[in-house]
C-alpha cells in the first residue's frame, strides 16, 4: 500500500478527531471566560498525560499482535486485565482527592479520575487494533472518546447548567465512559474467538507498557509541562492563551501521526534494513506535508487568533514561535515508531523526549517571565528542535544513514503520490 495513500486514509480520520478538538476548544472559550478556560486546560492537561503515559498499553497490545504474532482476543483480554486495574486505580485516586479538596476542587479531581480510567480502560481496545492493522476501528477510537465529550460539554452548557470547569470536566468524563463501552461491546464482537488469561503474557505486556508509557509519558509533559510554569508566572489566563496557541501548532501532527500510523504494523512485521527504508520514507513525506501547512497556519495566525474571543488576544505570536520546533519534532512519531514497533525498545523514544523536556523547562522559566507566553512558545521550539536533531544523529550512526538518507526526496515518494493522485481519480469516477 502506498505510504501516501495509507496516510491520507489514516488523516480522514485524525481530521475529524482534530476537528472534534478544536471544536471542543472553540465551544469552551465561547462559553467560558479565560481564567475558567485556563482551569479546565490544566484539568485535561492531567487527563492527558494519564492518556499519553497508558499509550503504552496500547503500544505494548499492538505490539503482542503485529510482532509476536498473539492472537487478537487472548491480547485484548490479557491486556484488558491491566487496563482494568490501572482504571480502578485512577478511580480511587479520584475519590480520595474529592475527599481531602473542599468545593469545586474535590469536584474537578473526581472528574478528572473517572475520565483518566476511561481512556485507560480504551487503550487495549485501540491496541489491539492498530496491531492488526485495522486502521477504520482503530481510529474510532481515537475519534470517539473526544467527540461523545463534546457533545455531553454541548448538552450540559447549553441546557442552562452552571458553565464552571467541575461541570465541564464532569461531563468530558461522562462522554469518555459513553464512548469507551461502546468501543469495548463493538470491540469484543469484532475480535471474537477463543481467549485465555496467560500470566506471563500479561506480565510481558506489563513491562513492555511500563517502558513505553515511560516514553510518552516524558513526551506529553514535554509537551505540555511548561503550561504549569506558564500558570505560576502568568495566571490562568495566560494557560489559556498559551495553550490555544499550542493546540493550534500542535494539530499539524495529526498529518504526521497519520503517515506513522499507516506504517506502524508493517514496520514491526518487516525485516530491519526494511522497516528503517519505510521509516525515513515516512520522515521524508512528513517533512514537505507539514512544511507546507506549518508555512500556512504561520501567514494565517491572525486570522485564527480572530475566531477566538478578545480574552484570547496574544495568540498569534505564540503559535508562530512555536512552529518551527513542531515541524521538526513531527519526525518524532516515525522515530518512535520504528524503536518501539521494530526494534521494541520504546525506552529510546523516552530519552529523546526527556531531554527535550529537560530543556524546555530550562529555557521556559528564563523565557517566560521575561517574554510571557511568547517565551514558553520560544522555549517549546527550541527544546523540540534540539531533541529530535539528536535522536536522529543517534537514528542515522545506528542504522548506518547519511542525512540524505533520510531526507532526500526521490523516485519513490514522487511514486507515491502519483498512486494516491490514481487512486483518487479511480474513487471520483466510480461516485
Amino acid at each position: 500500500m502506498s505510504i501516501a495513500y495509507g496516510g491520507i486514509i489514516a488523516f480522514l480520520f485524525r481530521g475529524v478527531n482534530l476537528a472534534v478538538a478544536l471544536g471542543i476548544v472553540l465551544f469552551c472559550t465561547n462559553q467560558m471566560g479565560a481564567s475558567n478556560y485556563g482551569a479546565f486546560v490544566l484539568g485535561l492537561t492531567v487527563v492527558g498525560f494519564v492518556n499519553a503515559a497508558t499509550g503504552g498499553l496500547t503500544a505494548a497490545t499492538a505490539y503482542q499482535v503485529s510482532n509476536q504474532r498473539q492472537p487478537p482476543p487472548v491480547a485484548l483480554l490479557n491486556g484488558g486485565i491491566l487496563s482494568v486495574s490501572l482504571g480502578a486505580l485512577a478511580i480511587g485516586t479520584g475519590l480520595f482527592a474529592g475527599q481531602v479538596l473542599a468545593g469545586d476542587a474535590g469536584r474537578e479531581s473526581l472528574a478528572i479520575g473517572a475520565a483518566c480510567a476511561a481512556v485507560i480502560v480504551n487503550s487495549v481496545v485501540a491496541g489491539t487494533f492498530l496491531g492488526r492493522e485495522s486502521l477504520v476501528r482503530y481510529n474510532l477510537a481515537l475519534v470517539c472518546p473526544p467527540l461523545f465529550a463534546l457533545i455531553a460539554i454541548a448538552v450540559a452548557f447549553l441546557a442552562g447548567g452552571s458553565k464552571t470547569p467541575a461541570v465541564a470536566l464532569e461531563m468530558y468524563a461522562l462522554g469518555q465512559w459513553l464512548a469507551v463501552t461502546t468501543l469495548v461491546v463493538t470491540g469484543g464482537i469484532a475480535l471474537r474467538g477463543a481467549v485465555s488469561l496467560n500470566g506471563a503474557l500479561i506480565g510481558r505486556i506489563g513491562k513492555f507498557a511500563l517502558v513505553a508509557g515511560l516514553a510518552s509519558g516524558i513526551s506529553y509533559l514535554n509537551y505540555r509541562a511548561d503550561l504549569f510554569l506558564v500558570r505560576h508566572f502568568e495566571g490562568r489566563e495566560g494557560v489559556a492563551v498559551y495553550s490555544i496557541a499550542v493546540n493550534m501548532a500542535e494539530s499539524v501532527w495529526q498529518v504526521s501521526g497519520s503517515l506513522a500510523l499507516a506504517a506502524y504494523a508493517r514496520v514491526g512485521a518487516l525485516e530491519r534494513s526494511e522497516a528503517v527504508a519505510l521509516t525515513t520514507r515516512v520522515m521524508r513525506h512528513t517533512v514537505v506535508l507539514l512544511g507546507i501547512i506549518c508555512v500556512g497556519l504561520f501567514l494565517l495566525a491572525d486570522v485564527l487568533e480572530a475566531v477566538f474571543p478578545a480574552d484570547y488576544g496574544g495568540m498569534a505570536t505564540a503559535l508562530r514561535f512555536i512552529l518551527p520546533g513542531v515541524l521538526l519534532y513531527g519526525l518524532a512519531q516515525s522515530y518512535a515508531g520504528f524503536y518501539t514497533y521494530q526494534r521494541g525498545m520504546p525506552w529510546v523514544s523516552s530519552v529523546v523526549a526527556g531531554a527535550g523536556l529537560a530543556i524546555d523547562l530550562v529555557l521556559a522559566s528564563l523565557l517566560i517571565p521575561a517574554m510571557g507566553v511568547n517565551g514558553a512558545a520560544l522555549a517549546s521550539a527550541i527544546a523540540y528542535s534540539l531533541a529530535i536533531l539528536g535522536g536522529l544523529v543517534v537514528f542515522a550512526r545506528s542504522e548506518r544513514l547519511r542525512a540524505r538518507d533520510i531526507f532526500r526526496f526521490g523516485a519513490a515518494e514522487v511514486q507515491d503520490y502519483r498512486t494516491l493522485v490514481r487512486r483518487l481519480r479511480g474513487i471520483v469516477a466510480r461516485a
